[in-house]
């Protein structure tokens, strides 16, 4: 049971740095794609 445990903390760890690090991607197309807008008008 606590074997299950320390899985599912690790899972639950790596889910959180993976949706900060997809935020972060998220984030940055968002930019990129701001300024390719400003620059055509």
């Amino acid at each position: 049971m606590k074997n299950l445990i320390n899985t599912i903390e690790k899972f639950l760890t790596y889910s959180d740095d993976k949706l900060k690090e997809l935020s972060e991607k998220n984030q940055q197309l968002k930019e990129k794609t701001k300024k390719g807008e400003d620059k055509t008008k």
